[in-house]
This record gives structure tokens, C-alpha cells and sequence, in this order.
């Protein structure tokens, strides 16, 4: 009784470890799903002396790929990054909305790294990253730094 206990609970047991997770086609049919335009936000190198106010705003498309409305609830930025709006109706299937970001450069050389966080009622994640990568270095030799 035991043996027969035993190997029936290890076979129920190892049927939960074969499950597959969905995969995107069928998440896309039955839920909202987000995907983002650009996915990684890179500035590339930028000269000290071309650092001007513009640098820091950035638009990022979010994309309603599945089936039902996508709703943005919240998004967040961190280390002095502001969201300064998004999309706050929902995104129907098909349809796209937009994440304005701002953050201050300053005209130093520095790596830049930030990162948004996207919340959502996506059924491919309900909270999504974006990098924001790139740095701020010295003229090449012969240019001149010029002080404000």
C-alpha cells in the first residue's frame, strides 16, 4: 500500500515539473502584451560640449501586441529621472501610447545609466524595465572645452 502511495504521489508530483510555461502567441490571445519601441534606450557617446537641455527628454513607445486593452497604472524612474507622462487611457489591441522621460545631464564626463519602470495589467509581465545607457566624455584632442 505504501509502495503503490509512494509512486503514485512521485508520478503526480512529476507532472508538475513538465508543464510549459505559455509561449508569446498564446499569451498575446487571450491578454493584453506589452512590448516597447525602443526596448534599451542608448545615447552613445555624447561631448561635454554638446550637452544642452533636449539631451535628457526621451519618448518611448509602448505597444499593445495581444488581445485586450493595455492599461498603464504606473511608471517610475529612478535617480532623479521624471516621467513627465504617459498614456493613461487604455491602449486598445493594435494601438500604441507613449512614456515622455526627462532627466538633467550635466555636462561632465559620466556614464549614464537608468532605468524606467513600467507597470501594467500586460499578461507578459506586470512590471517592465527600460534602460536608459550612454556617457558624457572629453572632447577629442584639439577641441576645446568650452566653459559656460
Amino acid at each position: 500500500m505504501k509502495r503503490t502511495l509512494l509512486t503514485f504521489l512521485s508520478i503526480v508530483l512529476s507532472i508538475g515539473l513538465f508543464a510549459q510555461e505559455p509561449n508569446d502567441e498564446e499569451i498575446k490571445k487571450a491578454n493584453p502584451f506589452i512590448r516597447f519601441s525602443p526596448t534599451e534606450v542608448n545615447l552613445g557617446s555624447i561631448d561635454v560640449n554638446s550637452v544642452t537641455e533636449e539631451t535628457g527628454k526621451i519618448s518611448i513607445e509602448a505597444h499593445n501586441d495581444g488581445s485586450l486593452p493595455l492599461i498603464i497604472t504606473n511608471v517610475a524612474g529612478c535617480c532623479g529621472t521624471r516621467i513627465t507622462s504617459w498614456t493613461r487611457e487604455p491602449i486598445m489591441p493594435g494601438e500604441k501610447g507613449t512614456v515622455q522621460i526627462f532627466f538633467r545631464i550635466s555636462p561632465t564626463p559620466q556614464r549614464i545609466s537608468r532605468t524606467i519602470t513600467v507597470q501594467s495589467n500586460a499578461g507578459n509581465g506586470k512590471a517592465k524595465k527600460i534602460a536608459i545607457l550612454g556617457e558624457v566624455v572629453l572632447p577629442k584632442a584639439g577641441n576645446e572645452i568650452k566653459l559656460p
